[in-house]
This record gives structure tokens, sequence and C-alpha cells, in this order.
């Protein structure tokens, strides 16, 4: 090629000038306000598979929260449901042992004549009920109390004064109970007023 050729070189690429305004035909007056998106098609069509990928996304995370909390829910409720059938159980154990104490009570009444026996039978009912105790065996308060059928039976009866009516005058045998089970009604004599 020589100088006064007037081709221009190759040189591997061309360009193409997209400038609609620049031409010599160009509707000037009819240009859009917003310039029209100049991403290749399938760039908008990767755009649209991410937006659906993440709409799938933000699906599953939500529906695994879902699922994490009915499992939390789950677990909460059969940890209470383990406690209450060991609090049940804990008291069918310990029941045995209360006929023991209270045995062993009354033998501790019955040696008064003895007192080395009544104190080594003091130690031992004390022993016991302490124990007990740290497994979370509580007595029932009946002293001064209204007669509850919850957490009483009633052995006898007393006549007494209307204010007294239903009222606990005196406990025959105690009672226990373990957290909320009762192990034991507590056995007293509640007031009846005089009838007329």
């Amino acid at each position: 090629m020589g100088p006064g050729d007037n081709k221009p070189e190759n040189k591997g690429f061309t360009v193409n000038d997209r400038r609609f305004w620049l031409k010599e035909d160009a509707d000037l007056e009819n240009i859009p306000d917003q310039p029209t998106s100049s991403k290749p098609t399938y760039v908008e069509e990767l755009e649209a598979r991410l937006a659906e990928k993440e709409k799938t996304l933000r699906e599953y995370i939500q529906a695994h929260k879902s699922s994490v909390a009915d499992m939390d829910e789950t677990r909460a409720r059969l940890e209470r449901e383990l406690d209450r059938r060991l609090d049940l159980e804990r008291a069918r154990l310990v029941q045995p042992f209360v006929e023991v104490l209270d045995n062993l009570t009354r033998l501790h009444a019955a040696a008064g004549a003895s007192p080395e026996i009544a104190q080594g039978v003091d130690l031992v009912v004390k022993q016991l009920a302490d124990e007990l105790k740290k497994i979370g065996l509580e007595p029932i308060e009946t002293r001064n109390c209204r007669f509850d059928p919850q957490v009483m039976e009633a052995l006898m009866t007393a006549e007494v004064t209307p204010e007294q009516d239903g009222l606990v005058i005196d406990e025959v045998r105690p009672g226990y109970r373990l957290k909320d089970q009762v192990v034991r009604p507590a056995g007293v004599r509640v007031g009846v007023a005089r009838k007329g």
C-alpha cells in the first residue's frame, strides 16, 4: 500500500459506531429519554436466572428457619414431658421411704424410756429426712390451714365453732410432696361446725 491509498488498515477488529444521533439521517425529535439497555441479551438472561436462583435460595432459607423453629419447639416439649415423667417416677420411688420415715418416727416416740436408743433412732430419722429433702421431698403444711382435698385426707372430724369450720385441727399422719406431685396426702382431723 502506498502513501496515496486512503483505505484504512485492518488490524484484526472493526469499530461500529452506534451513536445514532450522530448519523446524518437521525430523527432528533424522537430521541428516548431513557437510554436503551446496552447489555447483550445473554447477560440479561443470566441476570434473570440469577434473580430466580436468589428467590429460590430465599425460599430454602425461610423453610430451613421454619424447620429449625419447629425442631426447637419439639425439643422443648419433649424436655418438659421428660421432666414431668421424671418427677412422677421420683415420687413413686420415694413413697416407700416415706413409710420407713414414719415407722422410724413412731419407734423414736416408743423408745423414750431408753435415751441411747432414742438418740440413735433420732439420728437415723434426721439422716433419712435430710436425704429425702435433697431429692426434693417436702412435708405438706397443714397446721392452721383450710382443708385442701388435693393434698390432704380427712381421717377424722371434730366439732368446732363456726369460725373454725373447715380448718385442720390436727395432723394425724404427715403428708409429703415432691415438687408439684403429691407423694402421700396428709391425714388430718378437720373441724366441722355444730349444726343448729
